[in-house]
């Protein structure tokens, strides 16, 4: 294929690809730190809804926690009842001397003791239950607070950033969330619009070589763009 150019001539052409590859070089740096910026805002994003699902589903579990130490305490008040009861005809049982009558208070007497000691484990289960629901909300409301301070920088970031500008969240886990979900969104025009940049220097680099060599650059860059122009130009 007959060169396009020579040595001298080369010199203004890679002046060009100095120009090319410091844009892309740019780009690919913005492209680098908007990836990063969106991979954090994602990671906020998550979090809060994984707190927010956690909190909004409190007042049901708590619900659930009263009803089911209130039947524990009520099924432990009705087997003390019980075994009051039983007790008291064992004790009438033993007075009147019958055999067949103590046996059978002693064995109702023991089911009801039994009873209590079920009823008092159900108690405690439930108290357990509930100590570390409450528990749960108080570690959850420390991870929300620390999720609002932790956003609060990178949403600083964000909106003094001319490519994404977005507004600061407002206060609160909903606030961060909203801003969380309108950052995402801010960040993906950015993202593709270097990516439009970056796609316009490739094709500017392909343009250049095709002009002065005759052929396409091959390749998806503006990498070996300076190599090529000097083999063409040749000695």
């Amino acid at each position: 294929m007959r060169r396009a150019y020579t040595v001298r001539g080369v010199e203004p052409l890679l002046r060009i690809v100095d120009e090319l590859e410091r844009r892309d070089e740019q780009a690919a740096a913005a492209l680098a730190e908007i990836e990063s910026l969106q991979a954090k805002v994602e990671e906020t994003r998550a979090r809060a809804a994984q707190i927010a699902a956690v909190e909004a589903a409190l007042p049901a579990a708590r619900t659930a926690r009263d009803a089911e130490e209130r039947a524990a305490r009520e099924s432990q008040a009705a087997a003390a009842a019980a075994l009051a009861e039983a007790e008291a005809e064992l004790a009438r049982a033993e007075e009147r001397g019958r055999d067949d009558a103590r046996l059978a208070a002693q064995r109702a007497v023991q089911h009801a003791r039994d009873a209590v000691h079920d009823a008092a484990a159900w108690v405690e289960r439930a108290q357990r239950d509930r100590a570390r629901l409450e528990a749960e909300t108080e570690a959850k409301s420390g991870e929300a607070e620390r999720l609002v301070a932790d956003a609060a920088p990178l949403a600083e970031r964000l909106a003094a950033d001319p490519r994404v500008a977005t507004a600061p969240p407002a206060p609160g886990l909903a606030g961060v969330a909203d801003w969380a979900s309108r950052a995402r969104g801010d960040l993906l025009l950015a993202r593709a619009g270097l990516a439009t940049e970056r796609d316009k220097v490739v094709r500017e680099a392909t343009e250049l070589v095709a002009s002065a060599v005759g052929e396409p650059l091959p390749g998806t860059g503006v990498a070996g763009v300076r190599a090529r122009l000097v083999r063409g130009a040749g000695p």
